[in-house]
C-alpha cells in the first residue's frame, strides 16, 4: 500500500510540473527557473548554497538554471562585501511581475485539482501529506 501512495505522490507531482509548464512556456520560463524565481523573490540576496538547501537540488542542475536566468536577465549578482567569493542573488526588473503572474497561475492550477474537494477533505489531506514528509525527514535524519 505504501508502494501504491509513493508512486501516486510522484505521479501526481510529476503531472502538476507538466501543467505548470504548460503554462509557464507562454512566460518563456521552466518550472525548475521558476521556483529559484520564487525563492529569491522571498528572500532577495540569498545566496546560491541558500537556494541549493532550500530547494533540495544538486549542485550542477541549480548552476544552469541560475546561469541561464542571469543570461536572459531575470537576475542579477553582486559579490557579497564581507565575502568576495560569496554572490548575493537578486531578481531583476519584470521578473517579480512574472512572479506575481505564476501566483495567479498557480491558484488556478491547484483550485482544478482539488475540485471536488470540500474544505475538509483539503486541509485532511494536507495535514497527511505534512506528516508523510515530516516521517521521511526523520528517517533521513536517523541514518
Amino acid at each position: 500500500m505504501v508502494k501504491e501512495i509513493c508512486y501516486k505522490i510522484n505521479k501526481s507531482s510529476m503531472l502538476y510540473k507538466r501543467l505548470m509548464s504548460k503554462h509557464l512556456e507562454r512566460l518563456g520560463i521552466t518550472y525548475a527557473q521558476l521556483m529559484v524565481l520564487k525563492v529569491i523573490n522571498n528572500e532577495p540576496g540569498i545566496t546560491a548554497k541558500e537556494i541549493l538547501v532550500q530547494m533540495d537540488t544538486d549542485k550542477a542542475t541549480l548552476s544552469g538554471v541560475i546561469s541561464r536566468l542571469e543570461r536572459d536577465n531575470y537576475i542579477f549578482r553582486v559579490k557579497n562585501d564581507k565575502d568576495r567569493r560569496v554572490q548575493n542573488i537578486y531578481l531583476a526588473g519584470g521578473s517579480a511581475e512574472i512572479c506575481s503572474e505564476v501566483e495567479i497561475i498557480e491558484n488556478t492550477c491547484i483550485y482544478d485539482l482539488v475540485k471536488g474537494f470540500d474544505e475538509a477533505e483539503t486541509e485532511m489531506l494536507v495535514n497527511l501529506l505534512d506528516r508523510f514528509i515530516s516521517n521521511q525527514f526523520k528517517k533521513l535524519a536517523d541514518e
